[in-house]
């Protein structure tokens, strides 16, 4: 019987390091992204052939995006953005490639006999999603200590504006900031898990079905690793920004002379 299971299911194990099929999934999507840099770096020609302009068109996409939206900082998030939105949109792809999810080990669980996949889509696996939810958290604090210092960033986080409200707002906008993993990681786990369940159903149902969501997967993923990657850039920019600077550069900006009109 094909199930799903909402935790990533173990396949062997090396020393104290259990292998799940979850990473196995990352794994092989790590490997794709290595083949197609190491394809562009040595094949790369002026006048791009068929693959390398299939290669190279998302990777347009997402430098047009941060190049546009991501601040002054963008040159130094963009190799980070672009990783991000490459390896979750393989990722999410990979649900729909033949044997990911249907080819596996028979195994006996509550006296029923159930498929453990070899291969799992990575994204399904909330420890994944919450891996890349971390990341993005760690990297919009680096970049607003960075802008500001750290007790400058840690005034705009706990007192901001207005001051009249800063001991109330201070809190709010802590937990604001810890709720971004949360939002990040479930998100994209919710959204990939449930296109997983739609896939087995439909296959359970009658092959024929399954290749009536391919489209709709290939959409979805495309989309949810978009988001993730708009997110984690505009988390970056508000870090960077700060009211209390805008505040100060106003308070001190030249007054216009009398004369001028």
């Amino acid at each position: 019987m094909v199930h799903v299971s909402l935790k990533a299911e173990p396949l062997f194990a090396i020393g104290p390091w259990m292998v799940t099929n979850s990473m196995l999934g990352a794994l092989l999507v790590s490997v794709l992204l290595v083949a197609a840099a190491l394809y562009i770096r040595r094949r790369a020609s002026v006048i791009p052939t068929r693959l390398q302009s299939l290669i190279e068109l998302p990777f347009e996409f997402v430098f047009g995006m941060v190049r546009d939206q991501g601040g002054r900082h963008w040159r130094e998030i963009l190799p980070l953005i672009a990783t991000i939105f490459m390896f979750i949109l393989l990722a999410n792809w990979m649900g729909i490639l033949p044997g990911v999810g249907t080819i596996g080990l028979i195994e006996h669980e509550g006296g029923e006999e159930v498929l453990v996949p070899f291969i799992r889509p990575a994204a399904a696996d909330l420890n994944f999603t919450l891996g890349l939810a971390l990341l993005a958290f760690v990297t919009f604090i680096y970049f607003g200590i960075k802008a500001h210092g750290p007790g400058g960033y840690a005034k705009a986080v706990l007192l901001p504006e207005p001051k009249l409200l800063s001991p109330l707002m201070g809190p709010i906008e802590l937990i604001s900031h810890l709720s971004r993993v949360i939002s990040l990681s479930m998100r994209l786990f919710g959204n990939v898990f449930a296109g997983e369940v739609l896939v087995l159903v439909l296959l359970a149902i009658g092959p024929v079905f399954v290749f009536s969501v391919f489209g709709l997967e290939l959409l979805f993923g495309a989309v949810q690793a978009l988001v993730f990657a708009i997110l984690a850039m505009t988390y970056v920019v508000l870090a960077t920004t700060s009211h209390h600077a805008e505040g100060e550069s106003s308070e001190h900006a030249p007054e216009p002379a009398s004369g001028s009109h």
